[in-house]
């Protein structure tokens, strides 16, 4: 017998039962031969503006997959794919879809957990504000915010809050938001600036806490011009209109069209400036049109401003006309007028000040008044500023220098001034350390030289130190007559016997007049005490809320036993300024504007 063949017969009726029973084996295939598809894994659905694309890993065994998108009040979208992707496009904004994947064969299909995805509003990286601000609003850190025109915070309350049209609103800034001014406004155009209204508020508090701001916590007001290549007056700077008391009238008009301030709420509340940069400001229409980089016109005590830089403004860097607002931890570097004005019966305090000025353009260190008219007008400016370091254009061991030689007087009393000035340094300026001019300054100065000391009909310097001033004059060092007194007389009550004024180097480190930038300022820190310093005890000051106000935040004066904003020997990298300040020309070392420059 034929052995091989039988076994080949034998293995033929064989195998049909064979296959049979295989594909019965699991079943719900239909008797096909195919088997049922395993559910498509790892399914995502990615938003990406209107569009949505979803993607997954095919089910085993599919022949293709079907994808579903689905919402509420819309008809369901689905498309079906042999790719393991699929993107629907068109979707509606501020909408939720679900998005389930089939897998898909002749035998069946088999689905995959739905997943959902939000169709979310497109975040702008800037916003152009064209509108004043009416009620309540928040600048937030994730946008860029340009102001493109003169822009008002509420409508004018008046002195007492009852003015017709009244309107208080109140204007949030994050910490961490850059806020820029537009340049392309064309000439004589009034500029693009920022306005508080009496009854408004700002809230710009970077850091929440009396301590200075990094860097990332800043809040910034710049130009809109790239890095590199912003100047001084390319936007307008910031106003804030309080109902405090001014010596200017019931009421007065502020500078550049920004509205009216003034009243009789010296605790009057303009909101917080705390971790804020105002650079490259100061719109300048014409010679005798412009603003400063912040007035504080009329504003009361109530109001904080803490830790402020004001850099590279066209006229004045900051100007208290009138009010009862105090200041504290403030640099102003590069202004075109004076670092520190002050006018029309101004009383609260400014203290730890650092300026530096450059020397393409500056004036006065400080010019203190009360009133251009008359002298007497009160209530009178009896403000007190203590330890300010303040450097002229120049002079000293660094690059200081961007052009000529410019700057005046490290402090000037004029216009009946009756400010007190204490343990501060003034080093660098052209003309002198220190003067006094106009008869009613004159009256105040002689009233303090014959022993008195009521702050309604005197002036103060005590503690301070001037060093290496009008050299470039060759008249005597630190001192010249301005119209008031005369050099020697100047000179005689600097030196008074008491006041503890000293004509001594303040040892400030070498690099104090670099230019320097944000990660390596220039150390404007005294290495020690001049020998023979005595300060002036500041705990003597009273804040009686007539010629001085405590205010409400309960910041006060700190008394010090040194001249100047930084004490002896701090490291520069622990001091106040350090880290969050910019300092070159251009603005090459500040932040980038809407347009990432």
């Amino acid at each position: 017998m034929n052995h091989s063949r039988v076994r080949r017969v034998a293995l033929a009726l064989f195998l049909p039962f064979a296959l049979v029973a295989c594909e019965d084996d699991g079943g719900n295939n239909g008797g096909t031969g195919v088997l049922v598809p395993g559910a498509p894994a790892g399914v995502q659905a990615v938003a990406n503006g209107t569009n949505v694309t979803v993607s997954f890993t095919a089910g085993a065994n599919a022949a293709s997959h079907r994808v579903v998108l689905s919402t509420t009040g819309e008809a369901d979208r689905t498309a079906t794919t042999t790719e393991s992707s699929v993107q629907f496009t068109d979707l509606t904004l501020s909408t939720t879809y679900a998005a389930t994947v089939f897998a898909v064969n002749s035998a069946g299909e088999a689905a995959a957990p739905a997943v959902t995805v939000t169709i979310d509003d497109p975040v702008e990286t800037f916003v152009e504000v064209t509108a004043n601000i009416l009620t309540d609003v928040t600048w937030t850190s994730d946008k860029v915010w340009v102001i493109t025109r003169p822009i008002f915070v509420g409508v004018d309350c008046g002195t007492d809050g009852t003015a017709a049209g009244c309107v208080e609103a109140t204007l949030t800034v994050e910490p961490g938001t850059t806020v820029v001014g537009s340049t392309d406004l064309p000439q004589g155009v009034r500029g693009a600036y920022l306005v508080v209204n009496r009854g408004s508020k700002i809230i710009a508090d970077a850091t929440q806490a009396d301590r200075a701001p990094t860097e990332a916590e800043t809040i910034v007001f710049t130009s809109d011009k790239p890095k590199g290549q912003r100047a001084r007056g390319d936007w307008g700077g910031i106003i804030i209109n309080g109902r405090a008391q001014t010596n200017a009238g019931a009421e007065a008009e502020g500078e550049g069209d920004s509205g009216l301030f003034g009243g009789n709420l010296d605790t009057d509340n303009s909101g917080v400036l705390r971790g804020v940069r105002i650079e490259f400001a100061g719109d300048d229409v014409t010679p005798t049109d412009q603003l400063n980089g912040l007035a504080l016109q009329g504003v009361g005590s109530g109001t904080t401003i803490s830790y402020l830089q004001i850099h590279y403004n066209v006229d004045d860097g900051i100007e208290p006309f009138g009010g009862t607002v105090s200041v504290d931890h403030m640099v102003v570097t590069g202004i075109g007028d004076d670092s520190v004005d002050g006018t029309d019966g101004y009383r609260g305090f400014m203290q730890f000040i650092v300026g530096q000025q450059r020397g393409d353009a500056a004036d006065n260190g400080m010019e203190l008044s009360n009133d251009g008219e008359d002298a007497d007008r009160s209530p009178k400016s009896t403000a007190v500023i203590a330890n300010a370091t303040m450097v002229g254009a120049g002079f000293g061991s660094g690059e200081n220098t961007l052009s000529t030689f410019n700057g005046d007087r490290g402090v000037q009393f004029r216009e009946g001034s009756h400010y007190r000035v204490y343990n501060s340094i003034f080093t660098g300026f052209g003309d002198a350390g220190f003067c006094v001019e106009n008869a009613g300054t004159v009256t105040a100065a002689n009233a303090r030289l014959g022993g008195a000391t009521d702050p309604q009909t005197t002036l103060s310097i005590e503690g301070s130190v001037v060093w290496n001033n009008a050299v470039a004059d060759g008249g005597d060092d630190n001192f010249e007559g301005c119209s008031g007194y005369s050099t020697e007389e100047n000179k005689t009550f600097f030196e008074t016997a008491g006041f503890n004024n000293v004509v001594a180097d303040p040892l400030l480190r070498t690099g104090y007049d670099d230019i320097g930038t944000m990660m390596s300022p220039p150390d404007i820190v005294a290495s020690e005490l001049p020998a023979g310093y005595t300060p002036f005890d500041l705990t003597s000051v009273t804040l009686d809320d007539v010629n001085l106000f405590a205010p409400a935040d309960g910041r006060t004066l700190v008394d010090t036993d040194y001249p100047g904003a930084v004490a002896p020997g701090t490291a520069l990298d622990q001091a106040w300024f350090y880290g969050w300040t910019v300092w070159t020309e251009d603005g090459a070392d500040s932040r980038a504007n809407q347009a990432g420059s």
